[in-house]
């Protein structure tokens, strides 16, 4: 028998409508709301026809489907042009409603993704154009954020928290510490933990409908998709705390004994003696838990610094005018440059609070008023150098001196080698004869008997322990 020549029918395309609307769990419309829409990874798909906003976009589950007859409603205002690249930008309207694709293929996945308050398209959704499913309303899936962090329904589908991070080994300068993370230190916050939404708890919605002229019933059937981060089948709200993390990797971060033994040589003086000091100014760490250098904030020290800077800046602005009057040389009590901050700048010192991690939180605080000023305020490291010193520590800017503490215990070791010998030789006289009072006079300053009366006895005490 002869083949025959007509040819086999071509397969029926499987297109189908797909309708996007977005909602919050209350149902309303969520308007002005960025988003994209493009075909899952590895899928393909025809240029993809746009259209406009539907009539009748469900409200409630018992509503009509979407009608999908373009005639029926004015082309909306936001509808996304056709594209070859299949990848459509459109922002939602007044309904709550994003696009129609005309052609969408059927058993193909296609991804939702919404901008986020930076500018970035986070994926939300993904959802499989069916036989008779053309409409897909995507809920806004974290409606307890409202009572956690007061977000309205735009804002949860828009969140994407992305704290800073440093990499395992990552070593941190003192600039991107203060750029990246001061918005952050003594920051806590209860947010609902989010990440990306992969669980799907889709609700099916079916109404049959009858023809009054062929008594022929159609079935509709509406899925509304609503994706949660699944923790004992409800979000989870949790406090984040940056300076809970790890923020600094030095290497080394420890003392160790060939580094002790190097900073002895370098000052004549017994290891022991050098380690009393490390025991005696930071317990013996010169790295917190968290990798960051041990800091003391010390306002006085702002404040003497703050009062010496605007001193320096009157007297060029006198020096660079011509003809003036001589000013009267008596002199009156200086002025707080910074009233409004007296636990940040005060002519006495004191009133320190806690240690670690609070001290970080008081420097954040006094970059805001002068950066520079606020690091020479600080005493660094396992030695606790004071930053004004950075100079004669070797030292071209106050940033290079404390990106040498953050660095490791070899920037440490360096500073203070440099600091005992350039600024303090009578405490290095003191540490070669074992005269605890002349180390604690010259390098806790000459009131320690008032302000740190324990200093020389705990000297003493320590270097027995280790000699």
């Amino acid at each position: 028998m002869a083949a025959s020549n007509n040819p086999s029918p071509a397969p029926k395309k499987l297109l189908v409508k797909a309708t996007f609307v977005f909602r919050d769990v209350l149902r309303n419309p969520i308007e002005g709301l960025a988003v994209q829409i493009k075909p899952s990874p590895g899928t393909s798909a025809a240029a993809w026809i746009t259209g406009e906003n539907p009539s009748g976009i469900p409200d409630s589950p018992a509503a009509t489907p979407p009608s999908n007859s373009p005639s029926q409603a004015p082309a909306s205002p936001n509808a996304a042009p056709p594209t070859g690249q299949n990848v459509i930008e459109v922002k939602t309207d007044q309904d709550g409603f994003a696009v129609t694709i005309q052609n969408a293929t059927r058993g193909q996945s296609i991804d939702v993704m919404v901008k986020n308050h930076r500018g970035e398209y986070v994926w939300k959704a993904a959802v499989i154009p069916k036989k008779d499913i053309s409409a897909f309303t995507i809920v806004s899936p974290e409606y307890h954020l409202e009572a956690t962090t007061k977000l309205d329904a735009k804002e949860e589908l828009e969140q994407d928290l992305q704290l800073p991070v440093v990499k395992n080994g990552e070593v941190l300068t003192i600039e991107r510490f203060l750029k990246d993370f001061g918005p952050y230190v003594g920051w806590s916050q209860k947010v609902t933990e989010q990440g990306q939404i992969r669980k799907d708890f889709p609700v099916k919605h079916k109404q049959v409908t009858e023809d009054p002229k062929t008594h022929k019933k159609k079935t509709h059937i509406t899925i509304e998709h609503h994706y949660k981060v699944i923790d004992y089948g409800k979000p989870r709200a949790v406090v984040f705390n940056v300076l809970g993390s790890r923020l600094n990797y030095p290497s080394p971060e420890n003392f160790s004994e060939d580094q002790f033994k190097n900073m002895a040589t370098q000052l004549d003086v017994d290891v022991a003696a050098i380690k009393a000091i490390v025991r005696q100014e930071s317990n013996g760490h010169p790295f917190l838990e968290n990798g960051l250098p041990p800091i003391l904030y010390e306002r006085h020290h702002f404040y003497r610094l703050a009062i010496e800077k605007k001193a320096d800046l009157a007297k060029q602005s006198a020096d660079q005018k011509v003809g003036t009057k001589q000013k009267s040389t008596k002199k009156s009590a200086p002025e707080n440059p910074y009233p409004g901050y007296p636990d940040l700048c005060f002519p006495q010192g004191g009133n320190y609070g806690p240690g670690a991690l609070h001290q970080y939180e008081k420097l954040v605080r006094a970059t805001k008023l002068d950066t520079e000023i606020a690091l020479k305020a600080c005493s660094w490291g396992g030695f606790q150098i004071l930053g004004e010193y950075f100079l004669k520590c070797g030292c071209s800017t106050i940033y290079e001196f404390v990106d040498k503490f953050m660095s490791g215990t070899d920037g440490q070791v360096a500073i203070f080698i440099d600091f005992m010998k350039n600024i303090k030789p009578k405490a290095v006289e003191g540490l070669k004869n074992h005269n605890w009072a002349v180390v604690a006079a010259s390098y806790n300053g000459a009131d320690w008997q008032t302000t740190n009366p324990d200093y020389a006895n705990n000297l003493s005490k320590y270097y027995d322990q280790f000699k």
